[in-house]
C-alpha cells in the first residue's frame, strides 16, 4: 500500500478513536446518572458504548456530533423513558442501547413517542433500518387512528415483521386494512389476502404496483375521495423512501410524506365494523390472519384450582416472546400468554370472558386492590410516560410473585421490585374462589 495512504488511514483511525473517547466523556454523566440505579457499572458502560457506536455516523473522517451536543438533554429524557421498558422486558445492554437510538431518531423525525414506544417489544432484539422503523411507527399511528382492532393490528405487524417486510410494505398493508374497514369488508380476511399478494420489499417494487394490488383487493370503494388520498400517498411514500438517505433529515422527510394522508385515515375512525361484512368473493375465501381458539370451558370455572393453574403455566416458562402472537408457540406475547393460560382446559375460563389484548383484559372480571391480589388475578403495568396507558400484563401465581411474557421469554418476577411497584396500574379478578 502507498505509504501516504497508510498515513492517511492511521490518522483517520486515530481521529475516530479520539472522537469516540470525546463522545463517551460527553455522555458519561448524562447516561450514567440515568442508568446507575437500575444497571450495574459494567452494564452501564456497555449501554453507553453501544449508544455512542450507534448514534454517531462517520463521514469523511469526522463524527457529526454537533446536533448530538444540542440534544444531550433529549437523549437523557429518552433514556429515562426507556428504563422502565428495559427492566420490565428484561432487556440486555445492547437491546437497551438499540431502543434508545431508535427512539432518539424517531423523535428527531417528529414521530409521537407514545406511538413509537408500542414497538419497543417488537424491535428490541433485531436491528432494522431506521427508515423502516419510522414507517412502522406511522403504521402503528394510522391503524390506531382508523380504529383497526388492536389484536388485528398487532398480529399483522408481528407477522409481516417476522417475514422480513420492509417499512413500505408494512405501511401499505396497514393502508389496506384501513381501506377494508372503510369499505366494511372483513378486515381479518383482507389481512390474509394482503399478506399473500403484497411484495415483502415494497421499496424495490415498480411504481404503481403496490397501489394496484390494494385497489384490486378492496374493489370499487377505492374510488371514494378519502380512499384515493390514502392510496395515492402510498406511491409518494415509496418514492420518498427510495430516494431519501437514512439520515435525520431523511427520516423527517419520509415521515412528513407518509403523514400527508392523516386526515383521510382519521375519517375512517367513524366507520363502524359491521357484524355482517360486505361480501367480496376473493376476500371471503381467505382464512383470516387471526383465528379464534375453540370455545371451551370447565364447569365451575370460576373456582380456581391452584394445582391445575400452576400445571397450565409450567410448560410455558422459557417460551420465547413473539409480538402479536396470542395463540401459542413458537412464541407468545404478554396478553396472549395470560389468555392462553386462563382458557387452558385445566383452568377453564370461557373464551368470551377474557380478551386477547391488554386493552380488553383490563376490563375483564372485577377490580381488586393490589394489597388483596391472589393467584389467578391479572396484574397490569405501564412502562409509558403516560402511566394510565397499560403496556404489560401478567398473572399472579404465589403471594408477591407473578408470571409474564417479556422479550426474554416467559418468566417469573417479584411484584415487590421497584419498577413493578412504581408502574403498577390495576388488577382484575376473574375467579370467585381459589382452592
Amino acid at each position: 500500500m502507498n505509504p501516504r495512504r497508510i498515513v492517511v488511514l492511521l490518522i483517520s483511525i486515530l481521529h475516530l478513536i479520539v472522537n469516540l473517547l470525546f463522545v463517551n466523556i460527553l455522555f458519561a454523566d448524562s447516561l450514567d446518572d440515568t442508568l446507575k440505579s437500575d444497571f450495574s457499572k459494567q452494564e452501564t458502560i456497555k449501554i453507553r458504548f453501544e449508544v455512542n457506536k450507534r448514534l454517531f455516523s462517520y463521514e469523511a473522517g469526522k463524527f457529526k456530533i454537533e446536533n448530538i451536543k444540542k440534544n444531550k438533554d433529549k437523549i437523557r429524557t429518552i433514556t429515562d423513558r426507556i428504563v422502565p421498558w428495559a427492566i420490565m422486558e428484561h432487556m440486555t445492554p445492547p437491546e437497551v442501547a438499540r431502543i434508545i437510538v431508535y427512539m432518539y431518531h424517531a423523535d428527531e423525525a417528529g414521530a409521537p413517542y407514545l406511538d413509537a414506544e408500542d414497538l419497543i417489544p417488537l424491535v428490541a432484539k433485531q436491528d432494522i433500518p431506521l427508515k423502516d422503523f419510522v414507517l412502522m411507527v406511522q403504521y402503528n399511528k394510522e391503524t390506531k387512528q382508523a380504529g383497526i382492532p388492536d389484536r388485528l393490528r398487532e398480529a399483522f405487524l408481528g407477522y409481516t415483521f417476522a417475514k422480513g417486510w420492509d417499512g413500505v410494505s408494512i405501511i401499505a398493508g396497514g393502508r389496506g386494512l384501513i381501506l377494508a374497514k372503510s369499505a366494511q369488508l372483513n378486515i381479518n380476511k383482507t389481512a390474509s389476502l394482503l399478506v399473500k399478494t403484497l411484495p415483502p420489499k415494497g421499496a424495490s417494487a415498480k411504481p404503481g404496483t403496490i397501489a394496484a394490488i390494494i385497489e384490486n383487493v378492496i374493489g370499487e370503494s377505492i374510488k371514494e375521495k378519502n380512499a384515493r388520498i390514502i392510496i395515492n400517498n402510498i406511491e409518494n411514500a415509496q418514492k420518498t423512501f427510495v430516494r431519501t438517505e437514512n439520515s435525520p433529515q431523511g427520516l423527517k422527510t419520509i415521515l412528513n410524506t407518509s403523514s400527508q394522508s392523516d386526515a383521510a385515515v382519521q375519517s375512517v375512525k367513524q366507520v363502524s365494523i359491521p357484524a355482517a361484512p360486505v361480501k367480496n368473493e376473493a376476500i371471503d375465501k381467505e382464512p383470516g390472519i387471526i383465528a379464534d381458539a375453540p370455545s371451551t370451558y370447565r364447569e365451575n370455572w370460576n373456582v380456581l384450582i391452584k394445582n391445575d393453574y400452576y400445571a397450565a403455566i409450567k410448560p410455558w416458562l422459557g417460551t420465547p416472546y413473539k409480538y402479536g402472537n396470542k395463540t401459542g408457540r413458537p412464541g407468545i406475547d404478554c396478553s396472549g400468554f395470560a389468555r392462553i393460560v386462563l382458557t387452558d382446559k385445566r383452568v377453564g375460563v370461557p373464551s368470551d370472558e377474557i380478551g386477547y389484548c391488554t386493552s380488553e383484559q383490563s376490563k375483564a372480571g372485577s377490580p381488586v386492590n393490589r394489597q388483596n391480589i391472589r393467584a389467578g388475578d391479572l396484574v397490569f403495568f405501564s412502562a409509558s410516560p403516560d402511566q394510565k396507558k397499560i403496556t404489560h400484563v401478567g398473572l399472579v401465581t404465589l403471594p408477591g410473585y407473578f408470571t409474564h411474557a417479556s422479550t426474554k421469554g416467559v418468566v417469573n418476577d417479584d411484584l415487590e421490585k421497584k419498577w413493578w411497584k412504581q408502574r403498577y396500574v390495576t388488577s382484575r379478578r376473574i375467579f370467585a374462589k381459589v382452592e
